[in-house]
């Protein structure tokens, strides 16, 4: 009897546990979840003024580098890197790639040496990938 009143007991317990986790989540991701919130919220506004020239070409050279006009001119002015699209591609399916030979690794294929040094060379090939991608 005792034993059954003890499962009860810690089940309860997980569960009003789990119940004090969600409300936490909601908290921190507001009640539908979604996008999460910014350190630093962009709030200062700059206005331009462009030709309709020079609008064109400012669009045609976003859309070359697949972004959006905002995020591209904001890239601009603050001097930053443009992300090479195709580039960033390639090395997310790259990544994909060896992720996908990873999980074929843990199968018991492999002696637990051989698959231990191979996953580690395919995480480190992973991590530096990663590094070279720039959204």
């Amino acid at each position: 009897m005792e034993e059954e009143n003890t499962d009860d007991w810690e089940s309860l317990l997980h569960a009003e546990f789990d119940k004090v986790d969600r409300q936490n989540q909601f908290r921190e991701r507001g009640k539908l979840g979604g996008r999460p919130k910014l350190d630093a919220p962009k709030s200062a506004r700059l206005a331009l003024r462009f030709t309709p020239a020079e609008m064109k070409v400012l669009k045609e050279r976003a859309d070359k580098k697949k972004l959006q006009l905002t995020d591209y001119s904001r890239l601009i002015l603050l001097e930053k890197e443009l992300p090479d699209y195709e580039k960033n591609i390639m090395l997310t399916n790259y990544a994909t790639n060896f992720r996908r030979i990873g999980n074929y690794m843990k199968k018991e294929i492999f002696t637990p040496e051989e698959r231990t040094a191979l996953l580690r060379e395919i995480e480190e090939a992973i991590k530096g990938i990663k590094k070279q991608v720039k959204w």
